[in-house]
């Protein structure tokens, strides 16, 4: 933040502007000056706001997806959603970082967004949203204040930090949503899945996502700028003999339409996903394991993304009822500025503002946060010792403003920070080769029979809401300590002589941030991992109402023990009546 920031935030307006004589806005239009008009806005003798901030995300889609060869469904739906916040009391202390505060949030009455630029229509939109979020902040303002009071010892940490308002007005481009040839694509992708009569479900799907954003906010921040995402998602599900049911899940996701993967990459992709379902299936059922575990290509970010990617983000305790301890779940790194988190030889940087990486476009480049401040590359890690947080406007003790990290919609009025291009290095590296006998080396020392490779994770969460509630409630019941963290979809048996075999059923038990500090290698090769993070335990696939692209590259990590156990669930029996023939589509 400071000059840095409002320094780029210029230029950003220099170069965004519009162009003389070219048409306004009305959408942009409509924003400010309903903004304008509810600076004056006052009931009573009650406070009036001290900060509004209007948004509109207005987003266009074409969706299709298939299986075996056939369309399921294809659509193009368009829809605008709309934000409004409004904060009473002061920076010091306002209405959120409550427990209670997203209870008065009201809706306004009537009807939807308006999906036309309709200026009078936008602006009827926002008089009656601004209205009934004016009229639910007096209320959680009021609530906090006696919570405040009944709790006596109170931490007087400010509810909003100020920030240097930024400018940032593209022009709207009429390009739409990719569409042409994607559902013959997808048809084509999902017949390969025919070759496999053993896979017991299989569908392949394709997303083509443009977001027009407008932020207008009553410390004069004004941002207008498009944003793109794609993606094509692969699932696959059998049933092993003994019942178990495996699977495969792959995404593959790319920011503008220019950037789109190869054909031949993406019929890679899905061939992939087949053969390694129906090995799965036919894959011997491993038993429990303590030892050192390689995390080689994706799965070592996949794992940094959920160990070291939501730790970096500190929590704040809300203010609570007396007698209720608010459902907040802390960072695990949180007191822990200043001391060591990884081996003295890794160092993570946090970098929005990279575009590209290897000739690939990243999904985390951003210029500008949910709440209007740009960010700058952050320094998290440095020789194994933390260094810094990811923060939004929302106050951290100890810390002393944003530094543009607020990616999605958080709890108690506040936005959530998360990471955007995250770069994990290593200075102590091997090769792949040396980094495997490494882990025979680790076994041999304990005595185990064989060490365990992991190359892909099920993150973001691929198995629906049922299998991450049956995750949890396992994990309750057994009394394991650590975080929830996804599953290993592919796991290898590494043998003393080198030879490797497939193995199914594997769950991580007890594991947490403090296993970071127990890396003993990295391979001297970086892999990409591209994501849509967004707000559901695991970053379940299809949940939440946002996404931020998110990007992770990291070497390959061995870690010196690890446990893993045998899934406890229940079998489903099998299908009562075997599947049809199934022969190839020509």
């Amino acid at each position: 933040m400071g000059a840095a920031c409002l320094l780029l935030g210029l230029c950003l307006a220099a170069q965004g502007a519009q162009a003389p004589g070219s048409a306004p806005d009305p959408v942009l239009r409509a924003l400010e000056a309903e903004l304008e008009r509810s600076r004056t806005i006052r009931l009573g003798e009650l406070e009036a706001p001290y900060f509004i901030q209007y948004t509109l995300e207005d987003v266009s889609s074409f969706t299709a997806a298939a299986t075996l060869g056939a369309l399921i469904s294809e659509d193009r739906p368009r829809f605008r959603v709309a934000g409004v916040e409004v904060r009473v009391g002061s920076y010091d202390f306002d209405n959120t970082n409550y427990v209670l505060a997203d209870l008065f949030r009201r809706a306004p009455a009537g009807a939807g967004v308006p999906l036309e630029d309709d200026e009078a229509a936008l602006r009827a939109y926002f008089w009656l949203a601004t209205d009934a979020a004016y009229k639910g902040a007096l209320q959680s303002i009021a609530r906090k204040r006696a919570a405040v009071k009944n709790l006596g010892a109170f931490k007087d940490t400010p509810d909003f930090w100020k920030a240097e308002p930024a400018t940032l007005l593209e022009p709207v481009s009429a390009r739409q949503p990719e569409v042409s040839g994607w559902a013959e694509r997808v048809r084509e992708l999902s017949n390969l899945f025919r070759g496999y009569p053993q896979i017991d479900f299989s569908q392949v799907d394709y997303t083509s996502n443009r977001t027009v954003s407008y932020l207008v906010n009553s410390e004069g921040a004004r941002l207008r700028y498009t944003d793109w995402v794609h993606w094509v998602g692969v699932r696959a599900q059998a049933q092993a003999p003994d019942g178990m049911p495996v699977r495969h899940a792959a995404t593959v996701v790319w920011p503008e339409p220019e950037a789109a993967p190869a054909w031949a990459e993406l019929r890679e992709v899905v061939e992939e996903a087949a053969r390694l379902t129906d090995a799965l299936r036919r894959a011997p059922v491993a038993e429990d394991y303590v030892g050192p575990v390689l995390f080689e290509g994706i799965a070592a970010p996949q794992l940094l993304a959920q160990l070291l990617g939501r730790n970096l983000a500190p929590v704040r305790r809300p203010v609570a009822e007396a007698g209720r301890t608010p459902p907040v779940e802390p960072s695990e790194f949180e007191g822990r500025l200043g001391s060591r988190v990884l081996p003295e030889w890794i160092d993570v940087v946090d970098d929005p503002t990279q575009k590209q990486w290897r000739g690939r476009r990243l999904l985390g480049h951003y210029r500008v946060d949910m709440e209007g401040v740009v960010p700058q590359p952050l320094v998290l890690v440095e020789r194994g010792v933390l260094r810094g947080f990811l923060l939004t406007r929302q106050p951290v003790e100890g810390q002393s403003g944003s530094n543009g990290r607020a990616r999605l919609p958080g709890s108690f009025g506040a936005k959530a920070a998360g990471i955007s291009n995250l770069f994990v290095s290593a200075s102590r590296t091997l090769t792949a080769g040396a980094l495997r006998e490494r882990l025979l080396e680790l076994v041999r020392e304990r005595g185990k029979p064989y060490g365990l490779i992991v190359r892909q994770l099920d993150f973001p969460a691929s198995g629906g809401l049922r299998e991450l509630r049956r995750m949890a409630l396992s994990a309750r019941e057994r009394g394991a300590a650590g975080r929830l963290v996804s599953r290993p979809l592919l796991v290898w048996r590494l043998r003393s002589d080198g030879s490797e075999e497939l193995v199914r059923g594997l769950e991580f038990r007890n594991v947490s941030a403090r296993l970071l500090r127990d890396i003993v290698g990295a391979s001297d090769e970086s892999h990409l991992f591209q994501y849509l993070a967004n707000t559901a335990p695991l970053s379940l696939a299809g949940a939440g109402g946002y996404v931020a692209g998110t990007t992770v590259v990291a070497p390959s990590l061995l870690f010196e023990e690890m446990e893993l156990e045998r899934s406890q669930e229940q079998y489903p029996r099998p299908p009562v009546v075997p599947a049809p023939s199934i022969t190839p589509r020509r």
